[in-house]
């Protein structure tokens, strides 16, 4: 393996690391979300707003994972997010995929079709997780790595 792959290892572990820390110290919100990954500022401020607006449902940690997403800045300034029920409810409705998710960049569209499979609702075939693995770049992979520690905080 050369110096360069070796680093590279090196680094998503130490990245996977950290991912199962804030899994294990989950017990202090504050300092979990506080750990979390965020493209710029504008992201966590989303993130923590929304967490207010959906009240007790953001203590539902698919609740709170797709909160994590929306408050994206590309995501969170293209919906109205304080008009729906849940984070999700905008993707998608009796027509199908709504006008605001096409908006969005394709990347997204597939971080947001993942995040769905989770409560096995599929928007695209193949999957959203498939799409996602073939093209996100290397941010768009840590959103969606932080979105996993964020749903499975009670794993451990």
């Amino acid at each position: 393996m050369s110096r360069k792959t070796y680093e590279k290892a090196a680094n998503i572990n130490g990245m996977f690391n950290v991912l199962e820390q804030q899994i294990i110290h989950s017990q202090d919100m504050a300092l979990f979300r506080n750990e979390f990954f965020y493209v710029n500022h504008e992201h966590r401020e989303n993130y923590e707003a929304l967490l207010v607006y959906y009240g007790e449902n953001a203590n539902n940690p698919v609740v709170s994972g797709a909160c994590y997403i929306v408050a994206l800045p590309e995501i969170f300034n293209k919906v109205d997010v304080f008009e729906s029920d849940l984070p999700f409810s905008w993707v998608y409705d009796e027509n199908g995929i709504t006008e605001t998710m096409q908006s969005i960049s394709v990347p997204l569209q597939y971080l947001i079709a993942a995040a769905l499979e989770v409560t096995d609702v599929n928007l695209f075939r193949p999957s959203g997780f498939t799409m996602g693995m073939n093209n996100w770049n290397i941010a768009q992979l840590r959103i969606f790595w932080q979105y996993c520690a964020i749903v499975r905080q009670e794993a451990l």
